[in-house]
């Protein structure tokens, strides 16, 4: 009754029960009590679906709750069918969080039907995490719902044009029941000029029909066009969906402060908007920060203003957090990793865009051992049962083309002896990286089939050999060269590319990546890291090689991702919607930018707020020995002069506490401890917003202990045990940077060990709170009263270590210098810290808009921003 009274009269849900309502009273008012239980049960129903299993914000116009999706599965819709072969496929598991993760967004969605009801809202998944499949899900519950026209803008790329084109059909059986849809592209065909004419019959007599478009000027204003030359009635009638893939790319506009123009993409995609009337655009990335700094005053843009959601992570992802390790110093991260040597890279990268032409790569070291993994890796599969699946290996070294095929040629002849010794059963020459890397992340696995053997691996190898073949895919390879899953029979390939492997594009199996190219930017890092994903039977396959340094901008990244869902989880709590506050986004403390300035530049508000901020030192200098008794030295200083909580308790928790130390203390003792030079900047920035907006609060002072050890530290009349930090194994690249790296070094539960020894917890186990509850804890009054803290870390020298992973740190420090070891030195102080929190509300001028704007510097390294190279020749980027 409801839905029929909305879809004749072209109302809200809302609208549409008010009219019945009038309606019941003059005609038949014992019925209205019926009208009110279905508007209750709609409503319970629109609330589940909007709670959502994932963080999102939530969309109010006008006092009215524009709520109108209750999630349900139509007899014979498309979402059924579809849902259906998911269970049936290799999605079966996923399913569930599919179904519930689509309907969160689809109850965000501009109600079809409704006039001029248009929402603009962004999605932010993982990299490789299956964004594909939910909004595959939300096009079929869409178009259930009575929606006619959907759009998907696939990348700036023909191939991921093309990946996507295919599998939306596949999932959405467009060519098998095709009566039913009307394709306006084809996996061989973009939109063209031809359909402009018959535009208005199209749209008018189909009730599905899909467009799938690469963002490129000209495929845009194609589009652009086919809309206005259908009439506004007929517009009004035809309730539109705009997903765009790889949002962040393209779409934002990159022009320069002050220009005239947008640039060309951002101008069609904002002429395309104009042209749809009751509509909604949906952006998906795994990097949203170009997103989030559109200009939200311009309405004319496609800054998500109505709403943001954030799709949750299955457990069997594999992202930066689990890859790169980042939760506290008791959990190890697998040992996938492994380093190029510095030295290589002058042989597998060229240095500038002149030396590109005539670089002369070779198979180094490392990249020979990734190949021979590879191959060994592909072989276990094989004996696993997945010979009917892909294997992919990813050489990413450069985003500059001419250095992709000479790489390919390379790696031939590499493999040309390999697969000739083959052809005699021979090889041996596997046997020694067989050994040093099958068992390494033996955990990871899964599945249930036999532990390899070299016998059974060796005759599978010979399989490998003689299938496998190198593609290039970037623009200027040929079709025939480019990767191509679409094929018969099973591909095990090592590709060779650079830019149009960085975005979206699926590298079906893929399990080893060789990696050297960087970048200054978050989003180009995290896009560039095909790597990311599920490895479903083959987890303990997986491998990274990574140049120095990548490891870690990683680790960092992983935790401004973590932040980023906290902050839009803080949004939807306070009842906010993008359009009303901006998203806080973390600064690195050294080099790298958060995308590319241009896109920043209407960031206004440019204050980092150090509110509630966690920091701790995980690397170490310890090129000078005396800098270090130096450090240790004004511990001993600073304790010397603060009065100690009780005595005893060492022996109870393993700690020593100092309670309601001045501030200024604190921060004179912080700004004379020597860290890292990686670290100054970040440590810095928290000591100045204290000083200047909580310079009253007091800190809490923890001289962390180990009761579980006996290496006794003494302070004063109490000693502690000093704490068992082991360096990674990798932690020396230079000799002339020895630095040791502990990765983490705050345990679990140190962020309330203060509020333990007084004894202000309630009755939970400290070590199994999660650092987010340790903060509300440490924010409440009457707990934590959001006092600072500082831990101060002892840390032996003589660190055992208990995985490979790590060394023992008396060895890594003894082959460094001799001195690091000499007897009675002391400790390795390192200290971990946390913000106060603003409690009282002192701090003024916080604003609803915060947001920020890198540290750029005259950086004489090439810029790598967007460095799309289009495989139609025709994108600008600019104008057009």
């Amino acid at each position: 009754m409801i839905d029929n009274a909305r879809r004749a009269n072209r109302l809200s849900f809302d609208e549409a029960v008010l009219q019945i309502r009038e309606q019941l009273v003059a005609l038949q008012p014992a019925a209205i009590d019926d009208l009110d239980l279905l508007v209750s049960e709609h409503q319970a129903e629109v609330a589940h679906a909007t709670k959502l299993s994932e963080k999102s914000t939530s969309f109010v116009k006008d006092d009215i709750a524009r709520g109108w999706y209750t999630p349900h599965t139509r007899p014979g819709g498309i979402w059924q069918k579809l849902r259906d072969r998911m269970s049936r496929g290799s999605l079966a598991d996923a399913v569930e969080s599919i179904d519930e993760s689509s309907n969160a967004i689809v109850a965000h969605l501009a109600e079809p039907n409704v006039s001029d009801d248009k929402r603009k809202g962004l999605v932010i998944g993982n990299v490789q995490s299956g964004k594909t499949a939910n909004y595959a899900a939300v096009i079929a519950k869409a178009f259930d719902e009575g929606y006619k026209l959907v759009i998907v803008m696939s990348g700036v790329h023909s191939n991921l044009r093309r990946q996507t084109q295919r599998r939306l059909e596949k999932d959405l059986r467009t060519v098998e029941d095709s009566a039913e849809w009307f394709r306006l592209t084809s996996t061989d065909g973009d939109i063209g000029r031809a359909d402009i004419k018959n535009a208005a019959n199209i749209v008018d007599t189909n009730s599905r029909t899909l467009a799938v478009v690469k963002k490129n000027s000209r495929r845009l204003s194609n589009l652009r066009d086919f809309l206005r030359a259908v009439d506004p009635g007929t517009m009004r009638d035809t309730p539109t969906l705009i997903i765009d893939d790889e949002s962040d790319q393209a779409t934002p506009d990159s022009s320069a402060d002050g220009a005239d123009t947008p640039t060309a993409i951002n101008r069609r995609m904002r002429e395309i908007w104009d042209e749809v009337s009751n509509a909604t655009y949906v952006g998906y990335t795994a990097t949203p920060f170009a997103n989030v700094f559109m200009n939200p005053a311009e309405s004319t843009d496609l800054y998500p203003s109505n709403f943001l959601s954030v799709m949750p992570t299955p457990d069997n992802y594999f992202g930066a957090e689990r890859l790169f390790g980042l939760s506290d110093a008791s959990t190890e991260a697998p040992d996938v990793l492994r380093y190029i040597d510095d030295a290589e890279l002058e042989h597998l990268l060229p240095k500038t865009a002149k030396d590109a032409a005539d670089f002369d790569p070779q198979v180094t070291e490392s990249l020979e051992s990734a190949i021979r993994w590879f191959i060994i890796a592909a072989a276990v599969r094989r004996l696993r049962g997945h010979a009917g699946k892909h294997s992919t290996m990813l050489i990413h070294t450069t985003h500059r083309v001419e250095p992709h095929f000479l790489m390919r040629d390379e790696v031939n002849r590499f493999l040309k002896p390999l697969q000739d010794e083959a052809l005699d059963g021979d090889t041996d020459s596997f046997y020694d990286v067989f050994h040093a890397e099958m068992n390494r992340a033996a955990e990871l696995y899964t599945g249930d089939g036999p532990a390899p053997t070299w016998p059974s691996v060796k005759a599978e190898i010979l399989n490998v050999l003689r299938t496998l073949r190198v593609a290039v895919d970037n623009g200027s390879a040929d079709e025939s060269e480019r990767l191509d899953y679409e094929t018969e029979t099973a591909q095990t390939v090592i590709v060779i590319g650079g830019g149009t492997l960085s975005r979206g594009l699926t590298l079906e199996g893929l399990f080893v990546s060789f990696f050297t190219r960087t970048s200054n930017t978050y989003d180009t890092l995290l896009q560039m890291g095909r790597w990311f994903g599920y490895r479903t039977g083959y987890e303990d396959l997986q491998r990274i090689w990574v140049s120095p340094g990548l490891d870690s901008n990683y680790r960092f990244l992983a935790t401004v991702e973590s932040d980023l869902r906290i902050e839009v989880e803080r949004m939807a709590a306070a009842g906010l919607t993008p359009d009303q506050i901006g998203l806080r986004i973390r600064q690195h403390p050294g080099r790298l930018q958060i995308t590319s300035k241009n896109k920043m530049k209407h960031v206004d508000e440019v204050e980092v707020d150090f509110e509630g901020q966690q920091f701790q030192t995980t690397k170490f200098d310890v090129s000078d020995p005396d800098a270090l008794l130096d450090a240790e030295a004004s511990v001993r200083a600073f304790l010397s002069g603060l009065q100690p909580y009780g005595f005893g308790a060492p022996e109870k928790t393993g700690g020593l506490l100092f309670d309601q130390v001045q501030a200024s203390k604190v921060l004179d003792f912080l700004e004379g401890f020597e860290v890292h030079e990686d670290l100054k900047g970040l440590l810095a920035g928290a000591i100045q917003w204290t000083r200047e907006k909580l310079p009253e609060r007091p800190w809490n002072v923890v001289v962390a202990g180990n009761r579980l050890t006996d290496d006794p530290y003494t302070v004063g009349d109490v000693t502690v045990n000093a704490v068992n930090r082991a360096p990674l194994a990798t932690s020396t690249h230079k000799a002339d940077d020895p630095t040791i790296n502990i990765r983490a070094l705050m345990s679990a539960g140190d962020l309330v060990s203060d509020l333990s020894i007084l004894d202000r917890l309630p009755d939970v186990d400290r070590q199994v709170l999660t650092n987010e509850k340790q903060k509300n804890l440490r924010s409440l009054k009457g707990c934590g009263d959001g006092v600072g803290l500082l831990v101060l870390y002892p840390i032996s020298r003589t660190s055992r270590s208990t995985t490979k992973t790590r060394r023992h740190m008396s060895e890594m420090l003894e082959s460094i210098d001799s001195r690091l070891v000499a007897p009675g030195a002391p400790p390795i102080f390192g200290i971990g810290l946390m913000t106060p929190f603003d409690v009282d509300g002192v701090i003024r001028n916080k604003g609803s808009y915060v947001a920020v704007r890198p540290p750029y510097t005259d950086d004489v390294e090439e810029p790598m921003t967007e460095a799309i190279v289009d495989d139609e020749r025709d994108f600008d980027g600019g104008s057009a």
